[in-house]
């Protein structure tokens, strides 16, 4: 099914329970200007491009989608929405007290929202990323990595006699393709670059004690079979640039000042707890 359909398929109000319950990663709606103009008139009232940028990035599965993949099918929901609503008005139920308690706490969403980003966005200001940066990279130092491929046997027997016929000559692409059952069989055995922490034991050991072009002089048996080894090349692995890692560091700085900004307000705060059933809470 293509988002397009997906989309179509959701009701209206999945599409705002979805924005009014994301907590404070909802966006905030750009002012009306030329940046955020006019897609649709419904009954006099205007629907501005913010309204469907809104719904596609809270929306798990749209959030990285392009608006103009899902723009037709975004317009129309919110064109529903906003027929059902105005419906709604006209029969009095902004008044009724579900309604009310519904908006209260939608009142409550929005508010946290804007108020929890903008603190967010005076604190994460880009000297606040690169000090972070620079933490992360002294945290996370540059580690060897190993290029190989491995051709992958049943027994012992026939790794020994793939060690002998490479000694003699063969291409070690050509037999892994031809012998090798291993799931990167089709690709010659490779297994690009890797650290030692991303392979088992005792072959990472085997291939990290390897020089490049050097193919190992006996089988080393895991628990997926033995292998035999070819080294490519060794290399320290490239340290990610600030903007490769940006989204992870703000996301986890967002969260600890989102999460420190509501524990001060915590402490000047009076707040009494109740049970469920009304009751003052127990300590």
């Amino acid at each position: 099914m293509s988002v397009t359909s997906m989309l179509k398929s959701q009701t209206a109000g999945l599409a705002i329970a979805a924005v009014l319950c994301l907590g404070f990663a909802l966006p905030q709606a750009r002012a009306a200007d030329a940046a955020d103009p006019v897609v649709a008139v419904v009954n006099g009232e205007e629907i501005h491009r913010s309204a469907l940028e809104q719904i596609r990035a809270a929306v798990p599965y749209l959030k990285d989608v392009p608006l103009e993949h899902v723009y037709d099918a975004l317009l129309d929901n919110v064109i529903d929405l906003t027929l059902v609503a105005a419906e709604a008005k006209k029969q009095g139920l902004e008044k009724d007290p579900v309604v009310a308690r519904n908006m209260k706490a939608a009142e409550r969403q929005i508010l946290r929202s804007v108020y929890l980003t903008r603190e967010i966005d005076k604190k994460l200001d880009d000297d606040k990323l690169k000090a972070l940066y620079a933490d992360w990279a002294k945290a996370n130092p540059p580690e060897e990595e190993v290029h190989a491929r491995h051709i992958l046997l049943q027994t012992e027997k026939e790794a020994k006699a793939v060690i002998e016929q490479l000694g003699k000559g063969a291409d070690f692409a050509a037999v892994a393709k031809e012998k090798s059952t291993g799931p990167s069989a089709g690709s010659g055995g490779d297994l690009g670059y890797f650290k030692a922490e991303d392979m088992v034991q005792p072959f990472a050991e085997a291939a990290f004690a390897m020089k490049p072009g050097e193919i190992s002089k006996t089988p080393i048996k895991t628990q997926f079979g033995w292998h035999v080894i070819k080294v490519e090349d060794r290399r320290t692995a490239p340290v990610p640039s600030l903007d490769e890692i940006k989204p992870q560091l703000r996301e986890q700085a967002a969260g600890e000042i989102a999460m420190d900004i509501v524990k001060g307000l915590r402490e000047h705060a009076e707040v009494k707890r109740f049970d469920a059933d009304g009751k003052p809470a127990k300590n």
